[in-house]
């Protein structure tokens, strides 16, 4: 049976944007590379960055951040919009620069379907769909830290396309007990991912 934890909320970006904004604020400054690193460095990743380039696009990119933050307008984009084409252009300059990196270029162009990579939508609808799967993960990470027992692994079978009946043969657990397992699992899963949009699409 499953045990609730309760968690604390965070604070939302937009918090930490307007305290990241003051350049004292290191601390605000941390939160922000914390969140959006590992988001940074999957897409790059899959953009075709080379492994060896990856940790320096990356850090190329956190610096962008750091050194633009204060021109951005919120009014203007979303946060996440504004860091998709920070990305998508530190990753474009870095294989201009590296000719030895042409090649990598044209194979990124032929897997994307772009005509023009500095201006394409098609990198930036990419980058939206990998966001939407990012916090989906995160979100999941969070909801396996609320619940112990077999509640995420009768989600996780119903996922897998595996009726009321079967979970409930595969675990030993009552039809009704997976239901309710299932549903809370399911709205915990939700309200982590609009806790999660709050903190980080301010």
């Amino acid at each position: 049976m499953m045990t609730a934890v309760k968690t604390n909320s965070q604070e939302t970006s937009y918090t930490l944007l307007q305290r990241a904004l003051d350049c004292g604020d290191s601390e605000a400054w941390e939160h922000l590379v914390e969140h959006y690193r590992r988001f940074i460095y999957y897409v790059l990743y899959n953009l075709n960055v080379a492994q060896s380039d990856v940790d320096d696009i990356t850090q190329q990119v956190l610096i962008c951040l750091a050194k633009d933050l204060p021109g951005y307008d919120r009014s203007k984009s979303r946060f996440r919009t504004w860091l998709s084409a920070v990305i998508r252009n530190t990753a474009v300059s870095h294989f201009r620069k590296q000719k030895s990196q042409q090649r990598r270029v044209e194979g990124l162009r032929d897997q994307m379907s772009f005509d023009n990579l500095n201006q394409s939508t098609e990198v930036d609808a990419y980058i939206e769909k990998e966001w939407a799967s990012y916090i989906a993960t995160q979100a999941m990470n969070r909801v396996k830290k609320v619940f112990q027992g077999q509640a995420i692994d009768v989600f996780q079978l119903s996922l897998d396309g595996l009726g009321a009946s079967e979970i409930a043969e595969k675990t030993g657990l009552t039809i009704s007990t997976v239901y309710t397992l299932k549903k809370r699992v399911k709205k915990r899963l939700y309200l982590e991912i609009l806790d999660l949009t709050s903190d980080l699409e301010p």
